[in-house]
């Protein structure tokens, strides 16, 4: 077993074809073999039977007028048959009447009563009795004897099997090794690669691109993502070397503090390591960060180049109307952008960084208004099964990305079924128990909606599975996936607080469910502006792009869509276009600028100056700044980067729209204050005296958060776990609670949902390694102190909580 574990990808999938290939051939020769028995038996029982009811007819006369030697006669032209040896008549009371035999030994002598009609087999020879009658009347007995040769029909037909089957299997090999060859190879050639890289521990190694389709674009990204991380690596070193200077120079003064104190000695040991593996714990949150910088980084960089590209194709294509050569290859160009972009965008939704916009969402309309979407992407050969159970819950989820998530999921079961099968979609109601979440540890106990997608594809192998949502894990062939699909579905739905499995069965098909928690909202229809008209305006809009050629290309779309257009570089020269008084109707910014004045701020003062103006983002990476718990903040209006021209078109005039009949889309945005961040709180800057209980499951942790604290002036107390905490809390009485987000046993929201209930009137803050994309929950209002945290972002969150508390 554990042999077959370990052999290659190749040799197992060339053993899996040939066993298949050879259960299936001997099933079916068995099956042919026992019906060509049944066929031959048949058969001759017929034939045996027809000759019996000729000399029956034939001897009827000779028996009503006694003549034995006429039906001798009629017995005697069977030599002519030579698999007959012997037949004979007998009279009503069972007398031999006449009798034919080819050689005196073969005669058959019956004794007694003669058998009813019918036939005996014996063996290798068959006996057949027909019963002469003539109106009702029983004038004798025909018995027909002949051989039945049936191993030998026997042994010719398994000559034959063998034969198919020897062929078969040399055709199976054959092509068993054509496909594992142009299958498994490259995967083998990047498997190689990644292992190389890893083992080596060197970022300088580079993988050679061969092709210039997706595996040579994952290639280039790979190759730019070890240059980064490369990069990352040395930042860390430089950095790790500083903290061990630091380390050094502080055991020096605890060892010239010996000779003062040395009741002090073992305290100023325990210090050091406890310092020691609070920096190693910090230096692992910064590497975890960097990645997630760098997923981001690489987003947005690629996203504004491929708004130019894909803009100016735009353009292009308005502007050559006329040559059908150039229209097709402009074409062809536009249609490589859009890949690159689903790309960036599978990218960031596996990082959990993409911004979603939830609304309470009846996915059985969603799955209704995509069935001639379906129907196109799948083709006529697929046939489409949709069910939705009554009584649907509504559940909070993005219905634009969840279409996203459902097309990926429906055209991987396309290519599973090889273009051709039944795929089934259904909707129900679930309730997710205790006993189910015991084993999944990323879910939630409580209601949750299921949408099952189900194939009946060629299913995958257990290890398949295992690997099914790991990013750029594929086993289709080079070229027709970039295996990002099933990982941006698990993405999206982590981030949207659900949960995902997969149920694969080979040679059944495959199910995916995936479970989004129930929403108690009001279902909200959210307008579908997919197939509205590609329409113009007049109206005044303000561009605000610190990329001059990505600034250039937008000015261009909206000035050929007949807007007036002003633009601007940064944030406080949009704000001078917007103070001079020139009426602005739309501001369309960037989420990511320059300077001191940031895009929100800018929107900001905008709403404040023109109440009625309209505020639409841009970005290809949203960072914080609009979007917090990977969620876009209530009433901001996104674009994502790059956008087509007939997208922006759309997007703007329903905004204009929502605002001119009253009814805006969404709440009216709240844009957090962008103000200048407060200088970092020296020690000296303490603020008042907080009692302050500090929840922490890392002991570590705790006790370098408990000494911080002190060294600020607090009354702390550390516990480890929210159990410990609620029996604290039930004894003392404090200003802050300050929880890590996860914990053993009740989670850091629990507590905070028990202490809300409790009534207990005290500032909570969170602390989690997963930065601002934690689920919270309205009713708690609690601060967040990302890991890794500084002293200064420490002493802000205090800061603020004192300051609300005044």
């Amino acid at each position: 077993m554990i042999g077959a574990i370990r052999q290659s990808i190749s040799h197992k999938f060339m053993l899996a074809v040939l066993a298949t290939t050879l259960t299936a051939l001997l099933v079916a020769c068995a099956a042919m073999l026992v019906l060509d028995i049944r066929n031959y038996q048949t058969n001759s029982v017929a034939d045996f039977t027809a000759q019996a009811d000729i000399l029956a007819q034939a001897t009827t006369p000779a028996l009503e007028f006694n003549d034995a030697k006429v039906a001798g006669e009629n017995l005697s032209q069977l030599r002519v048959r030579p698999r007959i040896y012997g037949a004979a008549i007998y009279r009503p009371d069972g007398s031999l009447f006449v009798q034919y035999s080819r050689t005196p030994a073969e005669v058959r002598a019956v004794l007694g009563q003669v058998p009813a009609a019918g036939y005996e087999i014996d063996f290798d020879r068959i006996a057949i009795f027909k019963k002469i009658m003539r109106n009702g009347e029983l004038l004798g007995t025909v018995y027909v004897g002949a051989e039945y040769p049936l191993m030998a029909q026997v042994q010719r037909y398994l000559l034959v099997l063998a034969a198919v089957l020897l062929g078969s299997l040399l055709v199976a090999i054959l092509m068993s090794s054509w496909l594992q060859s142009a299958i498994t190879r490259p995967v083998r050639a990047l498997t190689a690669a990644v292992n190389q890289v890893v083992r080596k521990r060197d970022f300088s190694l580079r993988v050679e691109k061969t092709t210039d389709d997706e595996v040579g674009v994952l290639v280039d990204a790979f190759n730019s993502m070890l240059g980064e991380v490369g990069e990352r690596a040395n930042a860390l070193q430089e950095s790790n070397t500083r903290l061990q200077q630091e380390v050094t120079v502080r055991v020096a003064a605890e060892e010239a503090l010996q000779q003062l104190n040395n009741t002090l000695e073992e305290r100023i040991r325990e210090r050091s390591a406890e310092l020691e593996k609070a920096h190693e714990q910090l230096r692992q949150s910064q590497k975890l960060e960097a990645i997630g910088q760098l997923t981001g980084g690489v987003a947005h960089d690629f996203n504004n180049v491929l708004q130019v590209i894909s803009g100016n194709l735009q353009l292009l294509q308005m502007s050559m109307a006329g040559n059908p050569e150039a229209q097709r290859r402009l074409a062809t160009a536009a249609f490589a952008a859009d890949r690159g972009a689903k790309l960036s965008s599978q990218l960031l939704a596996f990082a959990r960084r993409q911004p979603l916009q939830p609304v309470a969402t009846n996915i059985g309309r969603v799955l209704r208004g995509m069935d001639d979407l379906l129907r196109r992407a799948l083709g006529e050969p697929v046939e489409i099964e949709t069910i939705v159970a009554g009584g649907l819950w509504a559940t909070l989820v993005d219905p634009h990305q969840l279409e996203n998530v459902i097309l990926n999921l429906a055209i991987n079961a396309r290519d599973a079924m090889k273009g051709e099968g039944r795929l089934t979609l259904e909707l129900n109601n679930a309730m997710l128990d205790d006993d189910y979440v015991a084993y999944e540890s990323d879910v939630a106990p409580g209601q949750y909606v299921v949408l099952a997608i189900s194939d009946t594809g060629c299913g995958m192998p257990p290890e398949v599975a295992a690997r099914a949502f790991e990013p750029f894990f594929t086993t289709k062939r080079e070229g027709e996936g970039t295996g990002l699909g099933l990982s941006m579905a698990y993405g999206f739905v982590k981030q949207s607080e659900g949960h995902i499995r997969i149920y694969s069965e080979v040679g059944n098909g495959t199910t995916i469910k995936i479970y989004l928690p129930r929403s108690m909202q009001p279902e909200v229809e959210l307008p579908n502006i997919r197939n509205a008209p590609v329409m113009g305006g007049t109206e005044t809009i303000l561009v605000v792009e610190d990329d001059v050629v990505v600034q250039a290309t937008v000015v261009d779309m909206l000035n050929a869509l007949g807007y007036r257009v002003l633009k601007a570089s940064d944030g406080q020269a949009a704000l001078t276009i917007l103070q001079s008084g020139v009426p602005v109707d739309l501001l369309f910014t960037d989420v990511v600028m320059p300077g001191p004045v940031r895009s929100v701020e800018v929107a900001r003062q905008a709403k404040q100056m023109f109440p009625q103006i309209e505020v639409l983002f841009t970005s290809g990476y949203t960072q914080n700044a609009i979007v917090h718990g990977g969620r876009l903040d209530p009433g901001v209006e996104l674009i994502s980067k790059p956008y087509r021209r007939e997208e922006l078109a759309r997007k703007i005039r329903q905004m204009f729209a929502a605002h001119k009949h009253g009814a805006p889309a969404a709440p009216p945005p709240q844009l957090p204050v962008a103000a200048a961040a407060p200088a970092p709180l020296g020690l000296e800057d303490k603020g008042r005296p907080l009692s302050i209980l500090v929840v922490e499951d890392d002991q570590d942790a705790c006790n370098l958060l408990t000494e911080l604290l002190r060294v600020l002036g607090h009354a702390v107390e550390g516990v480890a776990s929210a159990e410990q905490a609620l029996d604290t809390l039930a004894e003392r009485r404090f200003d802050v609670l300050l929880t890590d987000y996860s914990l053993p046993g009740m989670s850091g929201l629990d507590l905070a949902r028990t202490v809300v209930a409790r009534g207990e009137r005290m500032k909570i803050v969170f602390s989690s390694g997963y930065g601002s994309a934690i689920a919270g929950d309205p009713a708690v209002k609690a601060a967040l102190l990302p890991k890794p945290f500084t002293l200064t972002s420490l002493q802000q969150v205090l800061h603020d909580t004192t300051c609300e508390g005044a």
